[in-house]
């Protein structure tokens, strides 16, 4: 009872669509459920601990738009795209969704393409999953830890806290090895690398960014929103457009974690500096300008409480030492030369030089698997038959905003269909034998 004709090591969103993309395809040829075992090994007491956490506990399902803008905005690295192109037009934004809505979980999409559950529970995205789970006839194995894997002439074994398993083809879908509290502890890649594979050396990747001197006090807590985020080395200059938020140890937010893997990247060559453009829907050229008017508009004004009126008013005198100008000043008396160093400061607010991005603390990690082994139109291994990879145990990371999830969903789906196809091909040959064998006879 222990062999399966497809197992799937990790229980989240990747090997969840795996076993539900394997039964479709199956059940659309005519297979009886008996005629094909599914099972999922996870770790946990739950399927989808990472699906829980995402979006901070409300559940960034996936985001919206064409799939084909999804790719573009949510994975920046052409490679990347190339790659995951089949999966996503295997399973689309809108079919996952149409999922949730026939369990009752009704969804929206924010005004930045962040799709979550109306009733801002991850838990109910999680139940539909497993309702499908169930109707699909997968066998879910809880608190089943793999912990080694081997293949030999009749497929492959798998070691376990719940005992041996066997199987005819295997999915590793165990993530990276961000949050390991999570359960993310990199075991996929180590059975990935000794079954032959390459692996990438894993960074971190949407995780805050730690600085090497903390944050002023009065500081922490501050909320930046819709501001710059830049982070500049000798060789690179990095940039990206949301919110930031400013902590005891450095930043976080939806800017910084989109901007953490390139910082991380960086880190290991050079140091980084990390600024905020306080305006950027300005140019330094248009923000002086805006400045000028105000020195005839409101010349008797403190020149802060234009600041004070647009930023938190507790960044405004760390902005106002940064320019070397006092808080007193008035746009009345208010020289050129000061006027051009409050337009550098607005336009580049130094947060602090980047020490780390720490991994453990990452939703994701890039890094993984390489993906010159794997054929993207099915997830399939190109050095070992029978075996396949999705989700973020790949070498490939997206953007903050349910673009990892719906990645993870894609390339799960097409790795079950993959395994499907793969055993209808076998079917149909075996049957096509058997013919032979009786008209010989």
């Amino acid at each position: 009872m222990n062999r399966f004709d497809f197992f799937i090591v990790g229980g989240g969103a990747a090997g969840i669509c795996a076993a539900l993309g394997a039964r479709a395809r199956l059940r659309g040829e005519g297979v009886p459920d008996s005629a094909f075992r599914i099972a999922i090994a996870e770790r946990n007491d739950r399927l989808g601990i990472k699906i829980r956490i995402s979006g901070g506990g409300k559940c960034n399902v996936t985001h919206a738009g064409d799939m084909r803008q999804v790719l573009s905005e949510g994975f920046l690295r052409a490679s990347e795209q190339r790659f995951l192109k089949p999966a996503f037009f295997a399973l689309s934004n809108e079919t996952v969704l149409s999922w949730l809505r026939a369990k009752g979980v009704e969804t929206y999409a924010r005004e930045n393409g962040r799709v979550f559950p109306r009733s801002g529970k991850a838990s109910d995205v999680l139940a539909a999953f497993e309702a499908m789970l169930n109707e699909s006839a997968v066998e879910v194995l809880l608190n089943a830890h793999v912990q080694d894997v081997r293949r030999d002439s009749s497929g492959f074994v798998l070691e376990s806290s719940r005992g041996e398993f066997r199987a005819d083809f295997l999915l590793i879908a165990t993530g990276g090895v961000s949050y390991p509290k999570t359960g993310t502890t990199g075991d996929g890649l180590r059975f990935a690398r000794k079954l032959g594979h390459s692996i990438i050396e894993p960074i971190a990747a949407l995780a805050p960014i730690r600085f090497r001197q903390k944050p002023l006090s009065h500081l922490v807590g501050v909320s930046l929103r819709n501001v710059g985020l830049i982070a500049e080395s000798e060789r690179h200059k990095f940039f990206r457009r949301d919110d930031v938020l400013i902590t005891h140890w450095g930043v976080s937010g939806p800017a910084c974690l989109s901007i953490s893997r390139e910082v991380a990247e960086e880190l290991r060559h050079a140091s980084v500096r990390i600024f905020a453009d306080l305006f950027p829907d300005e140019t330094t050229e248009t923000l002086d300008k805006t400045f000028v008017a105000f020195q005839t508009k409101r010349a008797a004004q403190f020149v802060r409480t234009f600041f004070e009126e647009r930023l938190p008013n507790a960044i405004v005198p760390s902005l106002f030492e940064q320019a070397d100008l006092a808080l007193e000043q008035k746009w009345s008396v208010l020289p050129k030369s000061s006027r051009k160093r409050l337009v550098e400061a607005s336009k580049k607010f130094f947060l602090g030089e980047a020490q780390e991005v720490p991994i453990e603390r990452g939703e994701v990690s890039a890094g993984g698997v390489s993906l010159k082994e794997i054929d993207p139109k099915t997830m399939r291994s190109r050095l070992v038959e029978g075996l396949h990879f999705a989700g973020e145990a790949l070498d490939v990371a997206g953007e903050v905003g349910g673009f990892n999830l719906q990645a993870a969903y894609s390339t799960g789906w097409l790795a079950g269909e993959s395994v499907a196809k793969t055993f209808l091909a076998k079917l149909s040959r075996r049957c096509e034998s058997e013919v032979d064998g009786v008209a010989k006879t």
